[in-house]
């Protein structure tokens, strides 16, 4: 199987970090925190576009470089990989699809070094914008892993996806799409699929 894997969220848990830096970043400036931290992102917050970049400028190269991965993906992903399937990093992570960069770091180098860090096997990356549905009937992807509400539910047109579970996508429900709750479930969640 061709087996696609999203990043933040599905190899991180983004969201622990975005609720931790967002609220400090908040105190530090002085801003009201979330009153609902189900929400995705950065709708959690009435940020305007340059409150978030801002914010960005000061705590999401930390994260691309730090973050550390969920237990047991690298695991996991070696086990896949042994079984014979393919692993297709597939990201919408920001500024990668444009190879940009934030404080002079090139995000993009930052997550291909975080993959190198954090012993996350895969055959391809794959840096794009959500919905990542291009992306996957391109690489003949079987098998999609994700988190992310609006993006699951356009993969789930054309291919099976496993979602991560997270407080932001607890009431997606689609016939071609499986919750799972860690990378051992994952593991064996695929295996009977096989």
């Amino acid at each position: 199987m061709n087996i696609g894997i999203d990043i933040d969220g599905v190899l991180t848990n983004d969201d622990e970090y975005l609720l931790d830096y967002t609220s400090k970043y908040c105190y530090e400036n002085n801003l009201s925190g979330f009153s609902d931290a189900s929400l995705y992102e950065y709708s959690k917050y009435n940020w305007d576009e340059d409150t978030i970049n801002d914010y960005r400028k000061k705590y999401f190269v930390n994260y691309c470089k730090n973050v550390p991965a969920r237990r047991f993906a690298s695991e996991i992903i070696k086990k896949l990989r042994k079984d014979g399937h393919k692993i297709f990093i597939i990201t919408g992570r920001h500024k990668t699809a444009n190879n940009g960069k934030i404080n002079n770091s090139n995000i993009r180098k930052c997550t291909l070094r975080w993959l190198r860090k954090n012993k996350i096997e895969y055959d391809k990356a794959i840096f794009t914008l959500p919905p990542k549905v291009n992306e996957v009937i391109e690489n003949k992807i079987d098998l999609m892993i994700e988190d992310t509400p609006v993006t699951i539910n356009e993969l789930a047109k054309v291919v099976k996806v496993l979602y991560y579970d997270t407080p932001y996508n607890k009431n997606i429900e689609n016939e071609n799409i499986t919750r799972v709750f860690s990378w051992y479930d994952i593991y064996m969640k695929i295996k009977n699929m096989e």
